[in-house]
């Protein structure tokens, strides 16, 4: 929706959509009628797409051999290609895996702050007018629909699952609490034995 608002031509792949409309999106991008196609993991593999000359995975893969089937759909048949990877502070552990993975160091991609600067403020805007625009569609109502369906294909209950998520998650909760009591309560040590330090201190100046 952010690429189509600045007038991309632009596609989209996911497992939201009817494999009919996945099918046609798909002969449009390689009849290159639209030259960026948005796709989740689902275009990850298996799909042939010859001649890709880019792709950029907008978040680092959490798994090495996600990056490597993403970065495959370039560079295919002997042709060149690139492939970018957007990466935070937060994901660096991740690259260092990519890198172990596929025996490469990953290069730094060169970028001009000043430009990036220039737009930020717009892309910011337009990325808040079509979260907006999603939150008055059916979007997140069909994507919890598409998650029942995909684990009642997997054999499991979707209300149980529903049940031990909502535990897990009051878990991590109670247990970020305890960290959080933990380190409140060390604190106050360090600084009821600071301020011991620094009475002692004074003690010792007024004697002397």
């Amino acid at each position: 929706m952010m690429l189509q608002a600045f007038n991309f031509p632009t596609i989209s792949l996911h497992s939201m959509m009817k494999q009919k409309q996945r099918f046609a999106n798909l002969a449009k991008f390689k009849a290159s009628v639209y030259k960026i196609l948005i796709a989740t993991d689902v275009a990850a593999r298996g799909l042939d797409i010859p001649t890709v000359q880019a792709v950029i995975n907008h978040n680092t893969p959490g798994v090495p051999k996600i990056y490597i089937h993403r970065v495959g759909r370039t560079a295919r048949a002997g042709r060149n290609g690139v492939s970018i990877t957007l990466v935070t502070q937060y994901d660096i552990h991740l690259v260092h895996s990519i890198e172990e993975q596929t025996k490469m160091k990953l290069k730094e991609y060169p970028m001009e702050e000043k430009e990036v600067l220039k737009i930020l403020t717009q892309v910011n805007v337009t990325r808040r007018e079509c979260e907006i625009r999603l939150e008055s569609t059916d979007f997140d109502e069909k994507k919890e629909i598409n998650k029942r369906k995909q684990l009642i294909l997997e054999g499991k209950d979707p209300d149980l699952e529903a049940k031990r998520k909502a535990e897990l998650e009051k878990i991590r909760s109670q247990k970020k609490k305890f960290k959080q009591k933990i380190q409140e309560s060390i604190q106050r040590q360090k600084h009821g034995q600071l301020k011991k330090k620094q009475t002692k201190h004074k003690k010792a100046e007024l004697t002397a």
